[in-house]
């Protein structure tokens, strides 16, 4: 097998056993507010001065943040880029919210270096692997 069949295999996988949806299955549906989005990928830009803005893949800035898991559950959400993403209104949901799919998608991502040692003892790129297979899936783990 090679890492690209690798790569392969697991993006299949993972695709065929359904990838859990952020934020609908990680949150209630009581005490939900909207926010709209741009239908564009966006990212993390930085930090600066306590406020972390979030970019549109073409560098355009979209909405600063006071709270980092805010950001981050507002770029998790984004996946699919929806129009409209339901958010919690108390930061200890969006902070359960987002360690909980965290630790989801860090289960996966032990999975596929415990996989890729398996198959390849002597390799050293299962980072770079589980990293082409979250970029395939458009999966996003800061």
């Amino acid at each position: 097998m090679t890492e690209k069949e690798f790569i392969s295999g697991w993006t299949r996988k993972i695709g065929k056993e359904g990838i859990k949806k952020f934020p609908d299955d990680f949150v209630g549906n009581m005490n939900l507010g909207e926010v709209e989005l741009p239908g564009k990928t966006l990212f993390l830009g930085e930090e600066f001065f306590g406020t972390y803005e979030i970019l549109t893949v073409d560098g355009n800035p979209f909405l600063q943040l006071k709270n980092h898991t805010k950001a981050k559950y507002i770029i998790y959400s984004n996946r699919l880029k929806p129009k409209i993403i339901k958010i919690p209104s108390l930061e200890s949901e969006i902070k359960s919210a987002v360690s909980n799919y965290e630790d989801y998608l860090d289960g996966i991502l032990k999975k596929i270096k415990q996989d890729y040692t398996k198959n390849f003892p002597d390799g050293k790129n299962s980072i770079a692997s589980a990293n082409e297979i979250f970029k395939i899936l458009n999966l996003t783990r800061y």
